[in-house]
């Protein structure tokens, strides 16, 4: 019971990720995406890295709350999350997404990889899974790329 409180505290303690009012699109400057930086593939002259499906899974939750997205580490992958995630939607009613990070676990592999490009990976999957607003919490490179999403879509409070 106690760690349902405290997870509901830290809860009600954030601010949650929101579309903007007009929508997605790249009409929209709310959601311009930040310029991805050369990858480790040495900028070629490559097209821009694009977006890869992730590896997820989804724990069902009351869809009227905002999601709770873990993001693991450098050596993890999403099944580092399995029992908090499991607790968390359990304890609070909230929808759990983790996610594997690309070159990581079942997610695809790909020479581009950086922090901006993982960030965009998110920002491509969590609107096509009606995840937004959510709340994220990482663990090292996951939380490295939490916070560059958060520059990214940061919104000033209503």
């Amino acid at each position: 019971v106690r760690a349902g409180q405290l997870l509901a505290s830290m809860l009600r303690c954030t601010r949650a990720w929101k579309l903007p009012r007009e929508g997605l699109g790249s009409h929209s400057p709310s959601f311009a995406r930040v310029p991805v930086a050369p990858s480790s593939s040495g900028g070629r002259g490559e097209a821009e890295p694009r977006p890869l499906p992730l590896s997820y899974r989804l724990l069902d939750g009351e869809a009227a709350l905002p999601a709770v997205v873990f993001l693991h580490g450098i050596f993890g992958c999403k099944t580092n999350f399995n029992s908090i995630a499991k607790a968390f939607a359990q304890q609070t009613g909230r929808r759990v997404l983790t996610v594997d990070a690309r070159n990581h676990g079942n997610s695809p592999h790909s020479p581009d990889m950086s922090y901006e490009i993982m960030s965009q990976d998110l920002q491509d999957l969590l609107p096509r899974l009606g995840l937004v607003p959510c709340v994220m919490v990482g663990h090292s490179m996951g939380g490295r790329t939490a916070m560059l999403l958060a520059l990214q879509r940061s919104q000033p409070p209503p």
